[in-house]
Protein backbone atom coordinates (compact mmCIF):
# COMPACT_ATOMS: atom_id res chain seq x y z
CA UNK A 1 0.00 0.00 0.00
CA UNK A 2 1.17 3.11 -1.09
CA UNK A 3 4.80 3.80 -3.05
CA UNK A 4 8.41 5.02 -2.96
CA UNK A 5 8.24 7.47 -5.72
CA UNK A 6 5.26 9.27 -4.19
CA UNK A 7 7.44 9.69 -1.07
CA UNK A 8 9.83 11.01 -3.63
CA UNK A 9 7.41 13.15 -5.32
CA UNK A 10 6.76 14.68 -1.41
CA UNK A 11 3.84 12.65 -0.22
CA UNK A 12 5.11 11.71 3.53
CA UNK A 13 1.76 10.94 5.02
CA UNK A 14 1.00 8.04 7.11
CA UNK A 15 -0.85 5.82 4.17
CA UNK A 16 -0.92 2.51 6.52
CA UNK A 17 -1.78 2.02 10.18
CA UNK A 18 0.29 -0.73 11.29
CA UNK A 19 -2.60 -1.56 14.00
CA UNK A 20 -4.96 -2.73 11.58
CA UNK A 21 -2.50 -5.45 10.70
CA UNK A 22 -1.71 -6.72 14.02
CA UNK A 23 -4.22 -10.16 13.83
CA UNK A 24 -1.67 -11.28 11.67
CA UNK A 25 -0.33 -14.00 13.51
CA UNK A 26 2.82 -14.31 10.90
CA UNK A 27 3.83 -11.04 9.88
CA UNK A 28 6.78 -9.48 7.70
CA UNK A 29 6.55 -6.07 6.97
CA UNK A 30 9.17 -3.39 5.70
CA UNK A 31 8.65 0.80 4.87
CA UNK A 32 9.68 4.17 5.98
CA UNK A 33 7.72 5.52 8.83
CA UNK A 34 5.32 8.17 8.51
CA UNK A 35 7.32 11.94 7.20
CA UNK A 36 10.28 10.18 7.05
CA UNK A 37 10.90 10.29 10.79
CA UNK A 38 11.84 6.24 11.09
CA UNK A 39 11.67 3.00 9.66
CA UNK A 40 9.02 0.18 9.88
CA UNK A 41 10.49 -3.47 10.26
CA UNK A 42 7.96 -6.12 11.32
CA UNK A 43 9.63 -10.11 11.97
CA UNK A 44 6.93 -12.57 12.49
CA UNK A 45 4.27 -10.39 13.75
CA UNK A 46 6.93 -8.35 16.07
CA UNK A 47 6.89 -4.57 14.85
CA UNK A 48 10.65 -2.77 15.49
CA UNK A 49 9.82 0.67 14.77
CA UNK A 50 13.67 2.43 14.26
CA UNK A 51 14.08 6.40 15.10
CA UNK A 52 16.83 8.19 15.39
CA UNK A 53 17.48 9.59 19.23
CA UNK A 54 20.48 11.75 19.84
CA UNK A 55 22.97 10.06 17.90
CA UNK A 56 21.51 6.51 18.04
CA UNK A 57 19.23 4.30 16.75
CA UNK A 58 16.35 3.71 18.99
CA UNK A 59 13.65 0.62 18.31
CA UNK A 60 10.30 0.38 20.19
CA UNK A 61 7.93 -2.41 19.35
CA UNK A 62 4.67 -1.07 19.02
CA UNK A 63 1.70 -0.92 16.88
CA UNK A 64 0.54 2.19 16.98
CA UNK A 65 2.43 3.73 13.90
CA UNK A 66 2.07 4.41 10.08
CA UNK A 67 3.95 3.89 7.37
CA UNK A 68 4.54 5.87 3.92
CA UNK A 69 4.10 2.87 1.93
CA UNK A 70 4.45 -0.62 3.36
CA UNK A 71 4.81 -3.96 1.74
CA UNK A 72 3.79 -7.09 3.77
CA UNK A 73 3.06 -10.89 3.66
CA UNK A 74 1.23 -12.69 6.47
CA UNK A 75 3.93 -16.36 5.90
CA UNK A 76 3.55 -19.15 8.62
CA UNK A 77 6.24 -21.84 6.91
CA UNK A 78 8.96 -21.12 4.83
CA UNK A 79 11.53 -23.51 2.91
CA UNK A 80 15.33 -23.09 4.13
CA UNK A 81 18.75 -24.01 2.34
CA UNK A 82 22.03 -22.72 3.47
CA UNK A 83 23.70 -19.82 2.00
CA UNK A 84 26.92 -20.99 0.40
CA UNK A 85 28.62 -19.74 -0.58
CA UNK A 86 27.60 -16.19 1.06
CA UNK A 87 26.45 -13.58 -1.82
CA UNK A 88 29.44 -10.95 -1.71
CA UNK A 89 26.45 -8.04 -1.80
CA UNK A 90 22.79 -7.35 -2.22
CA UNK A 91 22.32 -7.85 -5.67
CA UNK A 92 24.17 -10.85 -5.22
CA UNK A 93 20.86 -12.85 -3.46
CA UNK A 94 19.26 -12.74 -6.74
CA UNK A 95 20.30 -15.42 -8.25
CA UNK A 96 20.42 -18.14 -4.71
CA UNK A 97 17.02 -16.26 -4.09
CA UNK A 98 15.78 -17.48 -7.84
CA UNK A 99 16.89 -20.95 -7.56
CA UNK A 100 15.32 -21.78 -3.75
CA UNK A 101 12.09 -19.72 -5.40
CA UNK A 102 12.15 -22.38 -7.96
CA UNK A 103 12.58 -25.34 -6.31
CA UNK A 104 9.95 -24.36 -3.42
CA UNK A 105 7.68 -24.14 -6.44
CA UNK A 106 6.87 -19.88 -6.80
CA UNK A 107 6.67 -17.91 -10.17
CA UNK A 108 10.25 -16.10 -9.84
CA UNK A 109 8.21 -13.61 -11.94
CA UNK A 110 5.80 -12.82 -9.34
CA UNK A 111 7.13 -10.77 -5.91
CA UNK A 112 8.53 -12.88 -3.62
CA UNK A 113 9.24 -11.98 0.16
CA UNK A 114 12.47 -13.74 1.69
CA UNK A 115 14.35 -14.10 5.35
CA UNK A 116 17.69 -14.18 6.07
CA UNK A 117 19.34 -15.38 9.08
CA UNK A 118 23.34 -15.49 9.94
CA UNK A 119 26.46 -13.24 11.21
CA UNK A 120 27.31 -10.22 9.49
CA UNK A 121 30.75 -9.60 8.95
CA UNK A 122 30.07 -5.92 8.20
CA UNK A 123 27.05 -4.28 7.14
CA UNK A 124 25.40 -0.82 6.45
CA UNK A 125 22.11 0.26 7.15
CA UNK A 126 20.48 3.70 7.37
CA UNK A 127 17.60 5.26 9.20
CA UNK A 128 15.26 7.93 7.65
CA UNK A 129 15.14 11.39 9.97
CA UNK A 130 13.70 13.84 8.09
CA UNK A 131 14.10 17.52 9.92
CA UNK A 132 14.73 19.83 7.03
CA UNK A 133 11.19 20.91 6.61
CA UNK A 134 11.70 21.26 3.52
CA UNK A 135 9.42 19.44 -0.21
CA UNK A 136 10.91 16.43 -0.39
CA UNK A 137 12.64 15.03 -3.78
CA UNK A 138 15.06 12.29 -4.34
CA UNK A 139 17.97 14.49 -3.09
CA UNK A 140 16.77 15.28 0.01
CA UNK A 141 16.00 11.66 0.68
CA UNK A 142 19.53 11.19 0.48
CA UNK A 143 20.00 13.68 2.81
CA UNK A 144 17.30 12.01 5.01
CA UNK A 145 19.14 9.35 6.00
CA UNK A 146 21.52 8.63 8.89
CA UNK A 147 24.24 5.97 8.23
CA UNK A 148 25.56 3.29 10.62
CA UNK A 149 28.06 0.47 9.40
CA UNK A 150 28.33 -2.95 11.74
CA UNK A 151 30.58 -5.56 12.59
CA UNK A 152 29.92 -9.40 13.70
CA UNK A 153 26.44 -8.83 14.24
CA UNK A 154 23.68 -11.79 14.29
CA UNK A 155 20.73 -10.86 12.66
CA UNK A 156 17.71 -11.67 10.93
CA UNK A 157 16.39 -9.79 7.41
CA UNK A 158 13.43 -9.55 5.93
CA UNK A 159 13.36 -8.62 2.18
CA UNK A 160 11.06 -8.32 -0.86
CA UNK A 161 11.93 -8.91 -3.89
CA UNK A 162 10.18 -8.00 -7.56
CA UNK A 163 11.17 -7.16 -10.57
CA UNK A 164 8.04 -5.47 -11.85
CA UNK A 165 7.86 -3.02 -8.87
CA UNK A 166 10.56 -0.80 -8.51
CA UNK A 167 9.45 3.00 -7.81
CA UNK A 168 6.82 1.02 -5.93
CA UNK A 169 8.09 -1.25 -3.02
CA UNK A 170 11.77 -1.91 -4.04
CA UNK A 171 14.26 1.26 -4.84
CA UNK A 172 14.00 3.17 -8.36
CA UNK A 173 17.63 0.96 -8.65
CA UNK A 174 16.91 -2.40 -7.35
CA UNK A 175 14.42 -5.60 -7.89
CA UNK A 176 15.02 -5.45 -3.85
CA UNK A 177 13.84 -3.66 -0.36
CA UNK A 178 15.81 -5.71 2.52
CA UNK A 179 15.15 -4.52 6.47
CA UNK A 180 17.79 -5.89 9.41
CA UNK A 181 17.52 -6.67 12.79
CA UNK A 182 19.86 -7.77 15.16
CA UNK A 183 18.87 -10.80 17.14
CA UNK A 184 18.83 -8.99 20.51
CA UNK A 185 16.05 -6.42 18.98
CA UNK A 186 18.57 -3.49 19.68
CA UNK A 187 18.83 -2.23 15.86
CA UNK A 188 16.66 -2.10 12.73
CA UNK A 189 16.82 -0.91 9.66
CA UNK A 190 17.11 -0.29 6.07
CA UNK A 191 19.93 -2.84 4.99
CA UNK A 192 22.17 -0.95 1.98
CA UNK A 193 25.02 -3.24 1.93
CA UNK A 194 25.99 -6.27 3.89
CA UNK A 195 28.67 -9.19 4.09
CA UNK A 196 27.93 -12.54 5.82
CA UNK A 197 29.80 -14.82 7.22
CA UNK A 198 29.56 -18.60 6.61
CA UNK A 199 26.80 -20.58 7.70
CA UNK A 200 24.15 -17.94 6.53
CA UNK A 201 20.26 -19.38 5.78
CA UNK A 202 18.18 -18.34 2.96
CA UNK A 203 14.35 -19.14 3.13
CA UNK A 204 11.49 -18.29 0.92
CA UNK A 205 7.76 -19.20 1.79
CA UNK A 206 6.80 -23.35 1.59
CA UNK A 207 5.19 -24.39 -1.45
CA UNK A 208 1.72 -24.10 0.58
CA UNK A 209 2.02 -20.16 1.09
CA UNK A 210 -0.90 -18.03 -0.16
CA UNK A 211 -0.70 -14.41 -0.15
Amino acid sequence: MGAQRDVLANDLRGHVALDMLSAATHLYALGPLEGLRGEVSIFDSVPSIARILGDTIATERTWKARACFLVWADVSDWTWRLLDPAPPDLDALEGPLAVLAREAGHDTEEPLPFVITGTAVEMTLHVLDKRDGLPHDAERHEQAKVRRTLRGEAVELIGFHSRQHRGIFTPRDSNLHVHLRTTDGRISGHLEEIQLAAGARLAVPARNWRQ
